[in-house]
């Protein structure tokens, strides 16, 4: 077994606890969002378990990130296509991600008149 793949289950649980965190959900939270219980994320936070790849999909889309920056492959702070302003905003806790949501939602809508 390589030193990659002892250290991958220790990186999605660090990165799914770090998301989770800057979204400002609970663990409940997230579960829900998600479908699935909190006891469900607490096993993926420490490592107690691994989650199937359908359970993989619902967190990180739960979370609102890709499944690539969940598992730590993919580096979304380096990527340099993205708009500085869109990064910071999808590094928002929950409640400002969602209104950033809504206003974009707003005035891509008004665009099209």
């Amino acid at each position: 077994m390589s030193t990659d793949e002892l250290d991958g289950p220790k990186i999605f649980a660090a990165q799914l606890k770090k998301f989770r965190e800057i979204r400002g959900m609970t663990q409940s939270e997230l579960g829900a969002k998600a479908g699935m219980g909190a006891a469900s994320i607490s096993h993926f936070e420490t490592g107690q378990r691994g989650p199937a790849i359908e359970s993989l999909v619902k967190v990180a889309d739960a979370l609102d990130v890709s499944v690539d920056t969940l598992l730590g492959r993919g580096n979304f702070e380096q990527a340099q296509h993205i708009d500085p302003i869109f990064l910071k905003a999808s590094q928002a806790d929950n409640k400002t991600l969602e209104m950033v949501k809504k206003v974009t939602q707003a005035l891509l809508s008004g665009s099209n008149s």
